[in-house]
């Protein structure tokens, strides 16, 4: 018979290693370092940012590399090409060709969405399987241009029942 205890003992035991095996967790190889500078670099060009996380970095990456085998390459392919233009603001992309191009675009755009929704696929409703794979929630970028005027949903205000006064000024709730 298996007592509490020992019921407790190995539910910490598995939970330390999945934390630790790296097939399960977001660590990164040695020989994915190199593409996440890679994605790290054009995340800034296209995010229009001066610094983005890390860890979320590493996890775009990896659920867009796991949505799409052939990302890592595409990725290359669309860096290449941004070199080659000599593109080094986000706004000089705009009806460029590379943004026109099927393949190139297309992981822009990807790469994109991933930073503002804060997952990778394409969501069906009423579905229980799709392709999304989640990168962040509270750090999705959608939230960053109304984040004065709204709450990133699932945060209290401060207390319960915060909702059932009028706020006194947009700025101050």
């Amino acid at each position: 018979m298996l007592s509490r205890r020992q019921l407790l003992k190995s539910g910490a035991y598995l939970t330390g290693f999945a934390a630790l095996n790296p097939v399960l967790s977001w660590a990164v190889s040695p020989s994915q370092s190199s593409d996440t500078s890679a994605f790290y670099q054009l995340s800034l060009m296209l995010t229009g940012r001066k610094q983005l996380s890390q860890v979320i970095t590493q996890r775009a990456l990896h659920c867009l590399s796991e949505e799409d085998s052939q990302f890592p390459t595409q990725m290359q392919q669309l860096s290449r090409a941004i070199t080659a233009a000599g593109i080094t603001q986000t706004d000089e992309l705009n009806g460029h060709q590379i943004m026109l191009d099927a393949a190139t675009g297309a992981t822009a755009r990807k790469i994109v969405s991933a930073w503002y929704l804060g997952f990778t696929g394409t969501p069906v409703s009423l579905r229980a399987v799709d392709n999304t794979r989640f990168v962040t929630y509270t750090d999705a970028m959608m939230y960053t241009p109304t984040l004065d005027a709204t709450v990133i949903p699932t945060y209290s205000r401060g207390h319960t029942n915060y909702w059932t006064q009028p706020p006194a000024t947009i700025k101050n709730d």
